[in-house]
C-alpha cells in the first residue's frame, strides 16, 4: 500500500511540474523580462525581415512580422514591436553586418538564451537602444 503511494506521490509530482514547465514558467519568464530590461551589443551578421508565429500542431496561435537578427555574441533575437509587412524590409535594412548595436532585451532570456534556443524560444528586443 505504501509502495502505491509513493508511486502515485511520484508520478503527480511530474505531472505538476510538467505543467510548471509548459504554463507557468513562460508567463513568469515574460513578466520579469518585462520589468528587468538590460542593454547588451552585439556585433550584427545579418538582419532579415520576414514572417513568424506561434502556432502549434493544431493550428492554434497568431502569424506576426518580424527582423530576424543574426548575431556571434547575442544569438538570434528577433525585432516585432511596431514592425509591419510594410516596414519590415526597411527596418531589416539599417542594420549593416559587421556593426555594433545595442539592444534592450529581457534579463532572463538574455541570460538562459543558449537554454531557451533547444527549446525554440526566441529572444524578442524590448526596442533598439
Amino acid at each position: 500500500m505504501r509502495a502505491k503511494k509513493l508511486i502515485f506521490g511520484t508520478w503527480l509530482l511530474g505531472v505538476l511540474v510538467v505543467i510548471a514547465l509548459l504554463f507557468v514558467a513562460p508567463i513568469s519568464l515574460r513578466a520579469y523580462d518585462a520589468s528587468h530590461p538590460v542593454t547588451v551589443e552585439c556585433v550584427v551578421h545579418s538582419a532579415v525581415a520576414g514572417d513568424g508565429t506561434s502556432r502549434s500542431a493544431r493550428g492554434v496561435g497568431a502569424t506576426y512580422n518580424q527582423v530576424r537578427i543574426e548575431s556571434p555574441d547575442c544569438g538570434t533575437v528577433f525585432i516585432r514591436e511596431q514592425v509591419t509587412a510594410s516596414n519590415a524590409p526597411r527596418i531589416a535594412a539599417e542594420f549593416h553586418a559587421g556593426a555594433t548595436y545595442e539592444f534592450i532585451v529581457g534579463a532572463a532570456s538574455y541570460r538562459f538564451r543558449d537554454q531557451l534556443r533547444a527549446v525554440n524560444q526566441s529572444i524578442e528586443v524590448q526596442r533598439p537602444a
